[in-house]
């Protein structure tokens, strides 16, 4: 059984793809990488990617008088729990260099720092940047962020 340890997640963002970028309408094969990346790893606490499919319930007269499920509409959204970093330039990261507030920027998360392959697939997809709360937190406590942001259309798995 294959196991990893998170220890040094790549997570990038960035405002422009090139090539044929995710979350475009239609089938499309998803191709080429973030330009001007930044990469949030020295921020981020955690990360992850939430993929959903919505169902509907139907019925049928051979069915046996149980309902059945099909699948509709698919979401995602990108989960960061960040440490603040005014200084540092987390908040010019969100607020410039990907557009703020109400902005489309694209991600692209690898497990791990080495380049992207078989065994280190990237998921990429395009993203809303719908809420940022700049300061949360209580005395004492270490400045963190956390954003909840939905996928726009596709995603896909990068292994080159």
């Amino acid at each position: 059984m294959a196991a990893f340890t998170l220890t040094s997640t790549m997570p990038l963002v960035g405002a422009a793809w090139t090539g044929t970028a995710p979350g475009l309408p239609g089938t499309q094969t998803v191709a080429g990488t973030i330009t001007s990346t930044s990469d949030l790893s020295v921020y981020t606490r955690n990360v992850g990617v939430n993929l959903a499919a919505a169902t509907g319930k139907t019925t049928n007269m051979g069915s046996g008088g149980y309902e059945t499920n099909l699948t509709s509409i698919k979401s995602g959204t990108v989960t960061f729990q960040f440490n603040q970093d005014f200084a540092a330039a987390l908040h010019v990261i969100i607020n410039t260099t990907i557009g703020g507030l109400g902005a489309l920027a694209y991600v692209d998360l690898k497990a791990t720092s080495a380049a992207r392959g078989a065994g280190n697939p990237s998921f990429v997809a395009a993203f809303f940047i719908t809420t940022y709360t700049p300061v949360m937190g209580s005395t004492g406590d270490v400045a963190t962020i956390d954003v909840t942001w939905p996928l726009n259309g596709a995603f896909a798995f990068l292994t080159a």
